[in-house]
């Protein structure tokens, strides 16, 4: 009996040791599973952080189409994250095994910027890890704030004079130098008769990746516009280009999404643009794009990135964070001598030019306003500049009348 009995104890004590390391392996696993629960819980918060203007931003999923910050601005999301790495493609993708795609869309200096896509339902999953990883310098979501602000101003209908005398200015009779212009905006209408002289050199979609700048809509027109104040032939017929032997680089990019914006000045850069057009206000510029464009300025043909300063009568910096880069030269609008009331205005302007005056259209000719024109026309002024020869073109510029710098307007 006591044989038994301590038979019996000894099973049991066995039992006991095992069921207790079956226990704790089983606390071990639940903690386990309660930390890599933790863990994608944090994921699945659906949360994203990166830097913009030197400052740390967290955007939060508002539903399937928008991610939302803390004041409450919403910003179409299209699943997409743009990185800025010196590890190659195949690294990347080697980071994490939900990663579909990774295409290069520019370059800063040696380092690719590069858009990440994830498979679907794995975006916050993706960016976390890619955020987290020593090999990746900077990271954002691919997001679109607002459509950009290309529509031009209709609350000054009569032409101005001074914006005609502009037109008519020549600088040389025979150019010393071919200039690239770059005009980054939406359709083009290359079929008018006054670019039936015109070189266009390039023309790319950057919203949707294909070999043509062509308008798509009767409302697709403001390339037009702007293409015809800088090139249009000279034939004292219609209008007459500032700049009508510039060889055109034309860019449509109708979005605001951070992609397209990056892959148009990359375009321009890798084109040897001489002259960039930006007739548009952006509301976010990310710091990635931000390091393109200014990668861009610094090529050895030094060249001149034109922003408009914007139709709201505010402050630009304020409304167009395009105009706050310093390698950009951002234009309002004059009237008579005295800051249009529609221009927008402030440290952020670099000059101001007049406006309001006709331009080439899909239906032959149309008034063009506001600091779209503005802009424009100092893009033609400056590529006509580099044209002639004529070195250092911002400094030279105060050999043209109705060209003012800005400090002499604001304190009017």
């Amino acid at each position: 009996m006591y044989i038994f009995l301590r038979c019996c104890v000894g099973s049991y004590a066995l039992i006991l040791k095992y069921l207790s390391w079956r226990i704790v392996y089983c606390c071990l696993i639940s903690s386990g599973c309660l930390f890599v629960k933790g863990v994608y819980a944090e994921v699945s918060f659906d949360k994203v952080q990166f830097e913009y203007s030197k400052n740390n931003v967290v955007l939060t999923k508002y539903d399937d189409d928008f991610l939302i910050d803390n004041e409450g601005n919403k910003y179409t999301y299209n699943k997409k994250i743009i990185i800025q790495s010196l590890l190659s493609v195949e690294d990347v993708l080697s980071i994490h095994g939900q990663i579909n795609e990774v295409q290069i869309i520019a370059n800063i200096g040696k380092e690719p910027v590069y858009w990440v896509t994830p498979n679907e339902g794995r975006f916050f999953e993706v960016y976390t890890m890619l955020k987290e990883h020593k090999g990746v310098l900077a990271i954002e979501p691919d997001i679109a704030p607002v459509r950009k602000l290309i529509s031009s101003s209709k609350k000054q209908l009569q032409i101005d004079s001074s914006a005609i005398e502009l037109q008519k200015l020549s600088l040389c009779k025979h150019p010393v130098n071919r200039v690239r212009v770059a005009i980054i905006d939406d359709g083009f209408d290359f079929t008018h008769p006054e670019f039936d002289k015109l070189k266009v050199l390039l023309e790319y979609d950057a919203d949707q990746k294909v070999m043509t700048a062509r308008a798509k809509a009767p409302i697709d027109f403001h390339g037009t516009l702007v293409a015809g104040v800088i090139a249009a032939k000279r034939d004292n017929r219609g209008i007459e280009g500032l700049a009508p032997t510039s060889e055109i680089i034309a860019i449509r990019q109708v979005s605001t999404w951070t992609s397209s914006l990056i892959l148009a000045f990359q375009v321009a850069k890798m084109m040897n643009a001489d002259v960039v057009n930006c007739s548009w206000v952006v509301s976010f510029l990310s710091d990635i794009t931000a390091q393109v464009i200014e990668d861009f300025s610094a090529l050895p043909n030094n060249p001149i990135i034109v922003a408009a300063a914007g139709n709201s009568g505010k402050k630009a910096c304020e409304i167009n964070k395009l105009s706050k880069l310093a390698t950009t030269v951002t234009v309002g609008s004059i009237n008579n001598g005295e800051r249009a009331k529609f221009s927008n205005y402030g440290k952020c302007v670099d000059y101001y030019v007049p406006s309001s005056i006709e331009s080439t259209s899909l239906n032959g000719y149309a008034h063009f306003g506001g600091t779209s024109s503005s802009a424009a026309m100092f893009s033609g002024i400056v590529a006509q500049l580099k044209a002639c020869g004529i070195e250092y073109s911002l400094a030279n510029l105060s050999m043209i009348e109705n060209i003012y710098p800005a400090h002499t307007v604001e304190k009017k």
